[in-house]
């Protein structure tokens, strides 16, 4: 069953990433920094291509939970990653981890501006997301979406009062979208903010799919 978008399976798409897909060769570009060119291969095996020197990155992971699945093969409800030890390996930080399998925009993310438009010639889910009260990042310190939220969790500690250092200026919202058969984020950028440095893209070259996602 073919799912069709709506808040509802772009938050299940964002579950899904682990089940959907076994292997992942791919570019992810980031500024200032560049590009690295990636292959990843779950578990736990990731070798990056870095201003022409080849690394290779191996992490150990737990056992893949078996998810609750929905009739069109999304996931309904999962553990959280790291209580399962299920991140796939980190290059940089956490935002490559989040990247890869962004269960965090599938709660207390208001989501609108909901559409569906290939990039890079495949099926992409495009939404316009802001963190609510309740958003819980995978790492405080390396958001997806960097907030006063975030940050008030992080280094704030939730405590009434807090506010950010003088100067910070936090984005509005961000624009996200997801590559429909991997669940991935294949690209995201801030919109307003005094961080430029938060938007990225990852163009997919090539992917192994999982049986539950065939």
């Amino acid at each position: 069953m073919e799912a069709e978008l709506t808040e509802d399976t772009f938050r299940a798409l964002a579950r899904s990433s682990p089940w959907r897909f076994t292997a992942l060769h791919f570019t992810w570009r980031t500024w200032p920094d560049g590009d690295v060119e990636c292959w990843l291969r779950r578990p736990g095996r990731l070798w990056v291509r870095d201003a022409g020197r080849d690394r290779v990155v191996d992490e150990e992971t737990g056992t893949l939970p078996e998810p609750v699945l929905r009739a069109d093969g999304l996931v309904a409800s999962r553990p959280r990653a790291h209580t399962h030890d299920i991140d796939d390996p980190m290059w940089g930080n956490y935002v490559f981890v989040s990247m890869l399998d962004p269960e965090e925009l599938s709660e207390d993310v208001t989501l609108s501006d909901l559409r569906s438009e290939p990039l890079a010639g495949r099926e992409t889910w495009w939404a316009r997301a802001v963190p609510g009260e309740g958003y819980e990042p995978r790492c405080g310190c390396c958001p997806l979406l960097w907030s006063r939220v975030s940050d008030w969790f992080e280094y704030g500690d939730g405590a009434p009062g807090w506010e950010p250092p003088a100067g910070t200026v936090y984005p509005e919202a961000y624009d996200i979208a997801l590559d429909v058969a991997t669940g991935v984020v294949v690209r995201l950028s801030p919109v307003g903010g005094s961080r430029a440095d938060l938007a990225f893209e990852t163009t997919i070259h090539e992917a192994e799919m999982s049986v539950a996602s065939a």
